[in-house]
């Protein structure tokens, strides 16, 4: 695949949870990019590394716009490979299991509608192309590396991210996602919620000083939802210049109790129940680490630090009115 200025490129995941035949697909994204036209250029990738590759080879490029189809893990592995400020717009073709930067958004739901919308929102003729928050997770390997991810959408401490490393870790629980579809996350939640102890932690909001909490978890959301379903962060935008931080303190089932209330957008704030904005958050556990995870992805045990990239994305917004952008 050789990618050309201004082209419109096309990241295939076969392995998204609703995937359409590649060649099918294929067929799909060559149809709405000529329909637009647009010079289609086309990469099926079997490994997130292999998705950021071709994401910096777009950037290199001078490509137009790149767009992930499959869930937002692909959406993550595309993100990891464009520099922050890339002029290379982010578009989704939604087929995974959640799909929840398209729920946000108010995409189309279907591979050619979701392209076609997207592409008119490139040239001005419906929406957008607008600059978007980022957030970048900074993290310190065994071996003393300073490492850094990019996310789009959250990263969470404790029984969230226990759920989400509880389905990657066991062939049950992934034949289970395959079947239930995003469902599954709450019931490796409710499983893993058994027996659990809150985690001690320590966190520091825009060099401040440091608080020692219990928690039961801790999701720092770019966007508003965890999953499509929970509001976790229901006054996070991606054109704010912050991050949202929900605090849930106590035991693990605790915030188990509370997804009824975050379903109905109606989650409280109150003793053990907190949600800020920030700029930086830095984490670090007091004694077990909690599980972490990062745009859907386990992340490994260590300490953190969170920063907001302001205005570092360029995404494709047909729907510049959703809430999550700001309208």
């Amino acid at each position: 695949m050789q990618i050309q200025a201004d082209d419109i490129v096309f990241v295939l995941n076969p392995q998204s949870g609703n995937a359409m035949h590649p060649r099918q697909l294929s067929a799909v994204c060559e149809a709405a990019a000529d329909e637009a036209g647009r010079r289609a250029a086309i990469s099926a990738t079997r490994t997130p590394e292999e998705a950021a590759q071709v994401a910096r080879s777009a950037h290199d490029a001078g490509a137009a716009a790149i767009f992930g189809c499959g869930g937002d893990g692909t959406l993550s592995a595309i993100l990891q490979g464009l520099p922050a400020g890339s002029p290379t717009a982010l578009g989704a073709v939604p087929m995974g299991t959640a799909n929840v930067w398209a729920y946000e958004t108010n995409l189309p739901n279907t591979p050619m509608a979701a392209i076609t919308a997207q592409l008119a929102s490139l040239d001005g003729a419906r929406g957008d192309a607008r600059w978007v928050d980022s957030g970048r997770i900074w993290s310190t390997a065994s071996d003393g590396a300073v490492q850094s991810k990019r996310f789009l959408l959250m990263a969470s401490w404790g029984l969230d991210a226990a759920a989400v490393e509880g389905i990657v870790r066991s062939d049950r629980r992934r034949r289970m996602k395959r079947m239930m579809g995003e469902p599954a996350y709450f019931v490796s939640a409710v499983r893993e919620s058994f027996g659990r102890r809150p985690w001690p932690l320590s966190i520091s909001l825009d060099g401040g000083p440091a608080r020692e909490i219990d928690a039961a978890m801790l999701t720092v959301g770019n966007t508003r939802m965890l999953g499509t379903w929970l509001e976790v962060n229901p006054r996070a935008t991606v054109v704010d210049g912050e991050l949202d931080l929900l605090i849930v303190e106590g035991a693990p089932w605790r915030a188990l109790a509370m997804a009824p209330l975050a379903r109905s957008g109606w989650l409280p704030m109150g003793p053990g129940v907190t949600n800020v904005r920030f700029g930086r958050l830095e984490v670090s556990a007091l004694a077990h680490p909690p599980p972490v995870q990062v745009d859907g992805d386990p992340a490994p045990l260590t300490s953190y630090a969170v920063d907001v990239e302001p205005g570092a994305l360029r995404v494709m917004c047909p729907e510049p009115t959703s809430a999550v952008l700001g309208g």
